[in-house]
C-alpha cells in the first residue's frame, strides 16, 4: 500500500463517529466524486468491508489530500451532517493558521503582546515544495508557480497591475481597521481549491459558491482571491482572471460574453479568441449573484455556448454557471443563502463554503484594537455578548465596527452603555443619533432616505445606481449627510452606486419609513412598490423576501416612546403616534389563528421585546391560553420578557436547543468552564424569569418538555420553580431529554407535589429513572392518578422496584407502559401487582411490549380476580386467536369489570372473533373492543353482528378499522343498525365496502332508529345519489355523524381517545 498523505483534519475519528448506515453512505457518496484514476484503482470489496479506520487508513493512502479534504465536506454536506462539516472546518482553519502564520491566532493577549508576522509567499512555497514530494507533479506545479512569477507577458502584466491598483482600494475603503478582515479572509483560502497552494490542478473543473448573510465578508474573500493572482500567488493555476460584479452587470442590456467580460479591458480585445481557446488557465470571480435581480428561472433559461452571440446577462451567466460557455473554467461564485435555490440546478458538484465573518475571537481582537484600553474593550464585548441577537449580527466586521464606534463614544461621555445592547433597535438608534448633532433638522432628508431604503428592500435590492435614486425621488444631495457620516457609502470603482454600510442599517431605515409621521398622499405615492404594516410582518411575505423580518422588528422597536422622541430631537422629523395601534391590529398579532406556526410565534417575541413597551406587550400576549416555545439563546431573553405577560396562560410546551443554550461545550474545549460561566451569567436570569411563571401563573396547569438539552444550572431553576408550593401544574410530559440525570431531577421536583396528577416520561434515556419515581410514587402526599413510561428498558430489578411501589400507592389509577420491553420476569412482578387486593389501578396499557399468547393466561387471571381494572390495551402485540380464547375465558367470569379491550394489530383472525362472539353472546362488563388492523373477514364479521343483535350484548363501541371487510358483509351490518339498542360508534374506516355496500347502509340508516351517534367508513366515489341519501340521514338521524376518510390510513388508532388520556 501507498505511503498515506498528511491531512489537516482527523479523517479517522470522523468516520469512527459515523454509525453502520452512514459509514455505508460515505462509501457510496465518495465514489461518485470524480477523482480520475484514484479511488477507481481502491478495489470495491476493500472498500465495503472496511471500518472507518480501516477506510481513513484506505482513502488516505490512494487519493490527494486536496481532493480528500474537499472531497469529505462535499459527502457530509450531502449526508446532511452540518455538525461533522463544521468540524472539519474548523480543523482546516486552524491548520491553515498554524501554516501561513508562525504567530497563534489573534487573541486579546497576543495583541497586547505584538502584531503577527505577514504571510511570506515565497517561505511559503518553500515549505509546502517540502511537503510536496509525493509526485513529480506536485514539485513540477510548484515550479510552474515561481517561473511565472517572473516572466510574465506585457498584456498580462497591465491586467494584474491596474486590477491590483483598484483591489488594494478596497482596504482603504473599509471603516476601521482591516487587520482582522484580512485574517477572516485568509481562514477560508484553503477550503478553495484553487486558492490552497498544497493543491494540485485537478482533473476537473472547480466551481466554488460562497455563502452566507450579508456583510460577513464573500465579497472581500473574493476580492483577496483575485488580489493574491495579481501579486502572482495563483499564476501558477490561472492565466487569467476576471471580476464580475453582479450589481453593475445588472444594469447591462443585450451584450455577449466576450463583451460582457472585457468590456473593461479594451487592451486585451485583440487577444480575446486565444484567451477564451485556454478556458482552463482563467479564474472567473462572480461576485454577488444576489444583486443581479434576475426573474426566478431567468438563470437557467435559453442556455447558449457561443461567447459571441448577444444575450441577456443572466442568460450568459447561467451559461458560465452551467458550463455550457468555457466549460474548463474555474469558478467562484459568491451570494446570500436563500439565492442558492436558484443556483443548485445549474451546477453540478459544486463546493458550497459558508462563510461565516468574524467569529468570536476575531470580535475580541476587534475589540481591543479600536477601544485600546483593554478594561473598557472587555466590557464592551461582554455587553454584546449578553445580546445572542446582536452578538450574532456581529460577525459581519462592519456592526462590530458601528458597535464599538456608539459603545466607545458612551463610554467616553461618561454614559451607561449597557442598556444600549439591550436590544438591536436601541444599538442601531445610538449608532444613528450619534453620527449627528442634536437638532440637526434633516426630517426631509431622513424622509427621503428612508424611502429609498423601503423601495430597495421590498424589491430585494442593496445597491442603488444614480438612476435608481431619480427613480425613487431622491436626489443625490440627499445623501451626503449621510455619506460624510458613514451610513451610506460610495463605490470606490464606480461613483454611480451607493449603498447602506450594512444591510442592517437599510432595515433599520426601512422600519424608519413606516414610523415616521407622513401626510397620506405622500405614503400613498410609494404604495404600488412598499407593503403596508400588515404585509410588511406577513409570513407569505417573509418567506419570499426574508430581509423583511429584520425591518419588521425594528418597526416594533421604533414604536417605543422614548427611541420616537429622541429621533425627533435629533433630526426634527416628526414620528408617528398611530403606529403602536396599528401594530397590535395586525394579522399576526390579532388573528384567531395567531402563531399557528413556531416560526410565527417567535417572530411576534422577538418582535415585541425589541419594543420594550410593556403595554404593547400585555395586549398582544393576554388573550393567549397555550403556546409552544422552541428555544435557542437568541430566543430566551424575548421569551422572558414576554411570557411573564400571559396572564390566562394553560399550557407551555418548552424545546430547548442544545446547541445552542450554555453548558454545551465539551470538557476537551479550551476555556470551556469560562465560556459556561459566562454563558450561564447572561442566560440564567432570563431563564429564572421565564420560569418564574409556573409560581406567578395559577392557571397554568401543563407542562410539555421534548427535544431538550437542560444544563445543570437550567435544570436547577426549573425544578426549584415547579417544585415550589406557588405552582399549581396538574400535567407533565417529559420526552427526549438529555443529559440522563434531567429526567430524575425533574422527578424528584415532583416529589409530594399537591397539584401534579399527570406525569409521562418517554424516550431511550430515562431507564435510570425509575429508582426516583419510585420515590415519588411511595411519598405520602403523591397525587399522582396517570403515570405513562413510555419506550423505557428497564432492568427486572428496576420492575420489581415499581411493581412495589405500585402495591403501596394509593393514588394511582393508571399506567401507561407502551413501547417498552417488559421483560418475563419483569412482566410476571406487574401482575402479581395488578392481582393484589389493594391495587387501585383501573386503566393499564401494554400496548407494543412484545407480549404473547402465553401472557394472556397470567392476562386472564388478572380480569378474574381484579376488583378495579376497566381498561386494558393490549395493542401491537402477537396474541393470535389462542391469546384472544384465554382473555376470553377471563372475561366470562361474573365478577369481572373491564370495559375497554383494545386488540388493535394483534393477529386475529375470523377464529378469534368467534370466541368473542360467543362472549357478548352473554351478558359482558365489555362495552368497548378495538379489533383494528386485524383480518377478520366475512366470518368474523358475521359472528360480531350474530352477537350485536342479541338483547344482552352490551357493547356500545366497535372500531373494526382495516380488518379486511368486503361489500359481502354490509348485509350483516345492516341487520345491526336495524335492531341494535347499545351501539353508539361503528368505526369501518379503510375498508372497502364498495358502492353497493355503502348505499345498503345508508338507505339502512334512513330507515333505522337505533341509538347510533357515529359512523366511520370510507367512500371511494360520492355520488349524487349518495349525496341525497346522506342528506335524508340528516334529516331522520339529525344525532349521528357520519364522518367519511380518504385513501390515506390514519395516523392515529381511532379509540386512542377512549382509552388513556
Amino acid at each position: 500500500m501507498a505511503s498515506s498523505v498528511r491531512l489537516d483534519f482527523n479523517l479517522q475519528a470522523l468516520l469512527e463517529e459515523l454509525s453502520q448506515d452512514e459509514l455505508s453512505q460515505f462509501k457510496s457518496l465518495i465514489r461518485t466524486i470524480t477523482l480520475g484514476n484514484g479511488l477507481q484503482k481502491i478495489p470495491q470489496t476493500e472498500v465495503d468491508e472496511a471500518d472507518g479506520k480501516q477506510l481513513a487508513e484506505i482513502l488516505s493512502s490512494h487519493c490527494p489530500s486536496y481532493w480528500l479534504e474537499m472531497a469529505t465536506l462535499q459527502v457530509l454536506e450531502k449526508m446532511h451532517r452540518a455538525d461533522l462539516c463544521e468540524r472539519v472546518k474548523e480543523e482546516l482553519r486552524e491548520a491553515a493558521l498554524r501554516s501561513f502564520n508562525k504567530n497563534k491566532p489573534l487573541s486579546l493577549e497576543t495583541i497586547r503582546k505584538g502584531e503577527p508576522k505577514p504571510v511570506d509567499l515565497d517561505e511559503m512555497l518553500v515549505r509546502f515544495e517540502a511537503e510536496a514530494q509525493e509526485t513529480e507533479e506536485d514539485v513540477s506545479g510548484l515550479r510552474e508557480a515561481k517561473v511565472l512569477k517572473k516572466e510574465m507577458p506585457g498584456k498580462e502584466d497591465r491586467h494584474r497591475s491596474i486590477l491590483k491598483m483598484k483591489l488594494k482600494q478596497m482596504w482603504e475603503a473599509w471603516p476601521g481597521d482591516s487587520k482582522e478582515v484580512q485574517a477572516v479572509a485568509q481562514r477560508y483560502t484553503t477550503l478553495i481549491p484553487f486558492s490552497n497552494p498544497r493543491m494540485l490542478p485537478g482533473p476537473f473543473p472547480h466551481t466554488v459558491v460562497l455563502h452566507g448573510p450579508a456583510g460577513l465578508g464573500k465579497t472581500t474573500l473574493a476580492k483577496k482571491l483575485m488580489l493574491d493572482w495579481t501579486e502572482d500567488n495563483l499564476s501558477h493555476k490561472f492565466k487569467y482572471a476576471f471580476y464580475l460584479s453582479c450589481k453593475k452587470l445588472s444594469r447591462l442590456g443585450l451584450c455577449s460574453f466576450a463583451e460582457l467580460v472585457f468590456r473593461d479591458w479594451p487592451e486585451l480585445q485583440d487577444d480575446i479568441p486565444n484567451i477564451l481557446a485556454e478556458a482552463q488557465k482563467i479564474l472567473f470571480v462572480v461576485d454577488g449573484l444576489d444583486e443581479l435581480g434576475a426573474p426566478p428561472g431567468a438563470l437557467i433559461h435559453d442556455i447558449c455556448g457561443d461567447w459571441l452571440k448577444p444575450k441577456p446577462v443572466p442568460v450568459l451567466l447561467g451559461s458560465l454557471l452551467k458550463r455550457k460557455m468555457l466549460p474548463k473554467a474555474a469558478l467562484l461564485v459568491t451570494t446570500r443563502s436563500w439565492a442558492l435555490r436558484d443556483l443548485r440546478p445549474l451546477m453540478e458538484q459544486p463546493i458550497f463554503i459558508r462563510v461565516e465573518g468574524f467569529l468570536e475571537k476575531d470580535r475580541r481582537a476587534y475589540f481591543l484594537r479600536h477601544f485600546g484600553d483593554e478594561d473598557q474593550a472587555v466590557r464592551a464585548f461582554e455587553l454584546m455578548r449578553s445580546n445572542a441577537a446582536l452578538f450574532q449580527l456581529g460577525s459581519a466586521p462592519t456592526v462590530c465596527w458601528m458597535v464599538c464606534t456608539s459603545l466607545k463614544l458612551q463610554m467616553e461621555n461618561g454614559e451607561d452603555p449597557a442598556p444600549t445592547c439591550h436590544t438591536r433597535t436601541g444599538l442601531f438608534l445610538h449608532f444613528l443619533c450619534s453620527r449627528f448633532p442634536k437638532g440637526a433638522q434633516l426630517g426631509d432628508t431622513l424622509r427621503a432616505l428612508s424611502t429609498l431604503a423601503a423601495q430597495g428592500l421590498w424589491a430585494q435590492m442593496s445597491v442603488f445606481h444614480t438612476e435608481d435614486l431619480e427613480s425613487f425621488g431622491v436626489q443625490e444631495s440627499d445623501l451626503r449627510p449621510f455619506l460624510d457620516r458613514g451610513i451610506l457609502r460610495q463605490d470606490r470603482d464606480s461613483k454611480d452606486y451607493y449603498s447602506f454600510l450594512h444591510l442592517s442599517l437599510q432595515q433599520f431605515f426601512t422600519a424608519l419609513f413606516y414610523a415616521l409621521e407622513e401626510e397620506e398622499e405622500d405614503r400613498d405615492r410609494h404604495a404600488w412598490d412598499i407593503g403596508d404594516v400588515q404585509k410588511l410582518l406577513s409570513s407569505e411575505e417573509r418567506v419570499q423576501n426574508p430581509d423583511l423580518i429584520q425591518a419588521g422588528r425594528f418597526l416594533f422597536g421604533l414604536a417605543n416612546e422614548k427611541r420616537a422622541t429622541e429621533l425627533e430631537t435629533t433630526f426634527g422629523c416628526v414620528m408617528s403616534r398611530e403606529i403602536k395601534r396599528e401594530l397590535l391590529c395586525c394579522d399576526i398579532i390579532c388573528d384567531e389563528d395567531r402563531y399557528s406556526t413556531l416560526t410565527d410565534l417567535k417572530e411576534v417575541l422577538h418582535c415585541l421585546y425589541e419594543s420594550q413597551e410593556e403595554e404593547l406587550v400585555k395586549g398582544a400576549m393576554a388573550p393567549l391560553k397555550e403556546i409552544s416555545l422552541h428555544l435557542s439563546a437568541a430566543d430566551v431573553v424575548p421569551s422572558s420578557f414576554c411570557i411573564k405577560h400571559c396572564r390566562n396562560l394553560e399550557k407551555m410546551s418548552l424545546q430547548l436547543i442544545k446547541a445552542k443554550l450554555p453548558e454545551n461545550v465539551t470538557a476537551s474545549e479550551s476555556d470551556a468552564e469560562v465560556e459556561r460561566s459566562q454563558d450561564d451569567q447572561h442566560m440564567l436570569p432570563f431563564w429564572t424569569d421565564l420560569c418564574s411563571i409556573f409560581g406567578s401563573n395559577k392557571d397554568l396547569i401543563i407542562l410539555e418538555i421534548n427535544n431538550s438539552f437542560l444544563s445543570a444550572s437550567l435544570l436547577r431553576i426549573l425544578c426549584e420553580q415547579i417544585a415550589s408550593d406557588a405552582c399549581h401544574l396538574q400535567r407533565v410530559v417529559i420526552t427526549n431529554i438529555s443529559p440522563a440525570d434531567a429526567y430524575r431531577n425533574l422527578c424528584l421536583a415532583l416529589q409530594g407535589h399537591k397539584t401534579v396528577t399527570h406525569l409521562r416520561l418517554g424516550g431511550s434515556a430515562q431507564n435510570d429513572t425509575l429508582p426516583a419515581l419510585c420515590e415519588v410514587l411511595r411519598h405520602p402526599k403523591c397525587n399522582l392518578q396517570y403515570l405513562g413510561l413510555v419506550s423505557c428498558s428497564a432492568t427486572t430489578q428496576q420492575w420489581a422496584d415499581l411493581s412495589l411501589a405500585l402495591e403501596v400507592n394509593r393514588s394511582l389509577t393508571c399506567v401507561n407502559v407502551s413501547n417498552s420491553e417488559l421483560l418475563d420476569e419483569g412482566a410476571k412482578l406487574l401482575y402479581t401487582t395488578l392481582k393484589h387486593p389493594k391495587c387501585l389501578l383501573q386503566r393499564l396499557s401494554l400496548e407494543n411490549c412484545h407480549l404473547t399468547e402465553a401472557n394472556c393466561k397470567d392476562l386472564a387471571a388478572i380480569l378474574v380476580v381484579s376488583r378495579e381494572l376497566m381498561h386494558l390495551c393490549l395493542a401491537e402485540n402477537p396474541l393470535g386467536d389462542t391469546g384472544v380464547k384465554f382473555l376470553c375465558g377471563g372475561l366470562s367470569y361474573p365478577d369481572c369489570k373491564l370495559q375497554t379491550l383494545v386488540l388493535w394489530n394483534c393477529d386475529i383472525t375470523s377464529n378469534g372473533c368467534c370466541h368473542l362472539a360467543k362472549l357478548l353472546h352473554e351478558k359482558s362488563s365489555l362495552t368497548n373492543l378495538d379489533l383494528g388492523r386485524n383480518d377478520i373477514g366475512v366470518p368474523g364479521v358475521r359472528g360480531l353482528c350474530e352477537a350485536l343483535k342479541k338483547p344482552l350484548c352490551n357493547l356500545k363501541r366497535l372500531w373494526l378499522w382495516g380488518c379486511s371487510i368486503p361489500p359481502a358483509s354490509c348485509e350483516n351490518l345492516c341487520c345491526v343498525l336495524s335492531c341494535n339498542q347499545t351501539l353508539i360508534t361503528l368505526d369501518l374506516g379503510e375498508n372497502s365496502l364498495g358502492y353497493s355496500g355503502v348505499k345498503l347502509l345508508f338507505e339502512t340508516l334512513t330507515r333505522a332508529n337505533g341509538t347510533l351517534q357515529t359512523l366511520r367508513l370510507k367512500i371511494d366515489d360520492v355520488t349524487d345519489e349518495l349525496d341525497t341519501l346522506l342528506k335524508e340521514i340528516e334529516g331522520s338521524n339529525p344525532q349521528l355523524t357520519i364522518a367519511t376518510e380518504n385513501q390515506e390510513p390514519w395516523k392515529k388508532r381511532p379509540s386512542s381517545g377512549y382509552f388513556i388520556v
